[in-house]
Parts: structure tokens; C-alpha cells; sequence
């Protein structure tokens, strides 16, 4: 906020709205705070919002809500971890089946057990389909 940046303020603003709606939630118990893996899903959840309205603002040639989207997004990316490699998720794809992982469910169990918010989920979800045609 001291800085000016409004957009990133804004940003910001609705990702907190977003925590507090969670901790608020009927089904949470009275005064627990979010933790670290809600706030980080929020933020995917946010990211991937802008990323969707960033596709509608290409297909009718908005410039300004081009602009902003891509702005946002990145704002948001910033917080976040580094996703894993590709390489690594083919590793670990690799490891479940090793292990005995014969369909998509446990596979993404495995890959969401080790990379936590780390990983992409749609990535891993293509590379586990193509190590599953290959078996």
C-alpha cells in the first residue's frame, strides 16, 4: 500500500477477503486461522481465475483486461512455490508405479503426498495419463 501500487493492492485485498471468507466458513471451528495450504490453494484458486479471465479478455481483443489479467497473475505467482519439473513428476510417476500404482487415482495421490502445492496438477495429470498409455 505504501508504495502505490494499486493493482497489487487490490489483488492482495481480494486474495485476504477470499482467507477470511474460509476461516469464517459454517463448517470450520470457531476462530482457527487458515493454514499454509489453504492460503496457498487460494492463491491457485485466484491465479487461475485470472489465467481464465486472461483467455476471454484474448478472444474478444481487450486490451485493458489483457493488461490487467496478465498483471494480476503474476502478482499472484509470486507467491507462490516453484512448481516441480516436469522431469520430476515423470520420476515420481515412475516411483508410484514401481510401487504398484496401476490407475490415475493413486498415482495423483502419490504425486499430491510429495509435492504438496508444489505441484501442477494438470501437468501431472498428462504426464501420468501418457506413463499409463505406455504401461
Amino acid at each position: 500500500m505504501k508504495s502505490g501500487d494499486k493493482l497489487r493492492t487490490m489483488t492482495l485485498r481480494g486474495v485476504m477477503t477470499e482467507i477470511s471468507r474460509l476461516e469464517k466458513a459454517e463448517k470450520r471451528a470457531p476462530n482457527t486461522e487458515a493454514t499454509t495450504d489453504e492460503i496457498l490453494q487460494i492463491f491457485k484458486r485466484e491465479r487461475a481465475k485470472r489465467e481464465e479471465s486472461l483467455e476471454f479478455a484474448r478472444k474478444a481483443a481487450r486490451v485493458d483486461l489483457i493488461e490487467q489479467n496478465e498483471i494480476e497473475a503474476r502478482i499472484l505467482e509470486s507467491y507462490l512455490p516453484a512448481t516441480a519439473s516436469a522431469d520430476q513428476v515423470r520420476a515420481e510417476i515412475a516411483a508410484a508405479m514401481a510401487g504398484g500404482a496401476s490407475q490415475m487415482g493413486a498415482i495423483m495421490k502419490a504425486l499430491r503426498e510429495k509435492f504438496g502445492a508444489r505441484l501442477d496438477g494438470k501437468t501431472a495429470s498428462e504426464l501420468a495419463k501418457e506413463a499409463l498409455a505406455k504401461k
